[in-house]
């Protein structure tokens, strides 16, 4: 990281390489579609690369890296659902009906992600981040509350609610 900051760009390469993979996935959770998020995986990067001097290192570079690339992907939903709500005939938009995405593509499980997706898409923003870093990413609350800027019992909190939306909306 320090080389990274001193200018080194290569440096900042191997970093985005290693974290690639944790930030695609934490893109494609929260938006739940392949392409929005090597999108908004691109978007993360580019963001990251350009607010580099915002990194104070009082976490780890991928606890930050991750808040970017979540702000992104979050950004990029809300921009979604707008164009989305637009797009409706306006019955559907006063009832709230909204249109079903389109089929996952994925070689395991396709029907339970496209579930899980969708159940997700019904979570409020902090609750569907809280519950994608904590049991889809792995990481710790500590983690999570550095990552979403809050306590960490409210990090706790969200995860829990968000936990239980999801099993009311997939449990039949």
């Amino acid at each position: 990281m320090a080389r990274t900051l001193s200018g080194d760009r290569g440096a900042f390469t191997r970093l985005l390489r290693r974290h690639e993979k944790a930030v695609y996935r934490v893109c494609y959770r929260v938006l739940g579609d392949p392409e929005d998020a090597k999108d908004a995986t691109q978007e993360a990067f580019i963001r990251a690369y350009e607010k580099l001097d915002s990194f104070e290192g009082r976490s780890a570079f991928r606890t930050w890296l991750l808040r970017v690339a979540l702000n992104v992907s979050l950004n990029i939903n809300k921009k979604n659902r707008r164009e989305r709500a637009q797009q409706l005939p306006s019955e559907e938009r006063l009832l709230g009906v909204d249109p079903a995405p389109g089929p996952e593509q994925s070689a395991v499980s396709s029907e339970q992600l496209e579930q899980l997706h969708q159940a997700l898409s019904h979570l409020d923003d902090n609750h569907r981040a809280a519950v994608v870093l904590r049991d889809l990413e792995g990481l710790s609350y500590a983690e999570i509350s550095q990552v979403l800027d809050v306590a960490e019992g409210t990090a706790r909190v969200w995860a829990f609610r968000g936990r239980a939306k999801l099993k009311d909306l997939i449990s039949p």
